[in-house]
């Protein structure tokens, strides 16, 4: 749970510097910004596959002990 609560905070964290650089008129910095952003997107999917096979594990130790009873 702590590392999930760190992911988060990460995340949010390069959202809201992605935010104040939006508005950038550098092309080299619009470039970055839009790698980063594409970076960013993965990480989310990423951090959302890993509470969806945590959840499975956790569901699916549970069935298993019911199972055993």
């Amino acid at each position: 749970m702590a590392t999930q609560q760190t992911t988060n905070q990460h995340l949010a964290a390069a959202r809201q510097l992605l935010d104040e650089v939006k508005d950038a008129t550098d092309p080299q910095t619009k470039a970055s910004a839009a790698t980063a952003h594409a970076i960013l997107v993965l990480a989310e999917q990423v951090a959302v596959a890993r509470v969806v096979m945590a959840t499975e594990a956790v569901n699916g130790e549970r069935m298993e002990t019911a199972a055993a009873h």
